[in-house]
């Protein structure tokens, strides 16, 4: 479905078989959790990348590796861990039948939520720890239950199936982010390997051999004097900041994506996915290019 089908929802119609929608769940504490994680990672992010582009416009090196892999480890590694194994535990089904809703938890718990009962489905203000749903109620309160979908449209529009005015916010801005987020962002496990593990090596194998033939005479140098070890901890030298180094070049590109991204889908609705697939593109091309064209510049510099 395209998203300039958003705004012409179908009329409410009745539905037979029920639709079923895999997600997240978080209670509000659950969620403060994940929320707080989530800031104290993006804090740490923001506090060693400002770090890092002060010491490239400056010409200095204060950022060494130790402080930054600490840092990294307990400001980013920790909080990552913590909110994967929150979210594993909030993986929970929504069921949409003709006249109501069914919200089953992991642990087998039910909620059934009829929809004459509800008054609105509203994307999360702050999208954290990912784009999600809150089911308001004519009473005035919440679902107990905070839905995490990145993708919400589909729901927004079955639910606007049921019954219209549920749907609505298929046109909000976040639910059109969410969706190009979701298509045209390559997140697969292989995609960050090669981006932040593979590619590193390239640079550090440059700037390495380099510094074999200044100090050793040859490529193998220091691997004859000294042996495989020594020659293995000097390339390690090179490579562990670097990597962390382009580890922080990478958040920093992701953060001016995502706020163009989320800008576009605000401000310029038809423009979402054309937005979205450029600022992809341009990182990947600012990442890649923009590395070894700094490569060569400290060579020829």
């Amino acid at each position: 479905m395209s998203l300039s089908s958003v705004d012409a929802l179908p009329s409410p119609t009745p539905t037979a078989e029920p639709e079923r929608f895999t997600l997240h769940a978080w209670t509000t504490a659950q969620r403060g959790v994940a929320v707080t994680a989530r800031l104290v990672m993006m804090t740490c992010l923001l506090v060693f990348t400002t770090w890092l582009m002060s010491d490239i416009l400056q010409g200095t090196q204060t950022l060494t590796a130790q402080p930054l892999l600490l840092g990294l480890a307990f400001g980013c590694g920790l909080p990552v861990v913590l909110v994967a194994g929150m979210r594993a535990r909030a993986r929970a089904t929504l069921e949409m039948g003709a006249t109501g809703l069914t919200l089953t938890l992991r642990d087998g718990a039910r909620l059934e939520v009829p929809l004459e009962v509800v008054d609105a489905v509203r994307p999360w203000r702050l999208p954290l720890p990912g784009p999600g749903l809150v089911v308001r109620m004519k009473s005035g309160r919440a679902l107990g239950h905070g839905l995490e979908v990145e993708d919400a449209l589909p729901l927004l529009v079955a639910l606007g199936r049921r019954e219209g005015s549920l749907g609505e916010a298929a046109s909000h801005p976040l639910v059109r982010y969410g969706r190009a987020r979701r298509e045209l962002w390559k997140k697969r496990w292989y995609h960050l390997l090669l981006k932040l593990v593979v590619f590193p090596l390239v640079p550090a194998g440059i700037f390495f051999r380099a510094h074999q033939y200044i100090a050793f005479g040859g490529p193998f140098g220091e691997y004859q004097m000294s042996g495989l070890t020594a020659y293995l901890r000097s390339f390690g030298r090179y490579y562990a900041p670097i990597a962390l180094s382009l580890l922080l070049i990478a958040v920093f590109w992701r953060a001016v994506a995502e706020g163009l991204s989320l800008a576009a889908a605000k401000w310029f609705p038809s423009w979402t996915r054309g937005v979205r697939r450029g600022v992809e593109w341009c990182c990947r091309l600012v990442y890649y290019g923009g590395i070894m064209a700094f490569t060569a510049l400290r060579f020829l510099s």
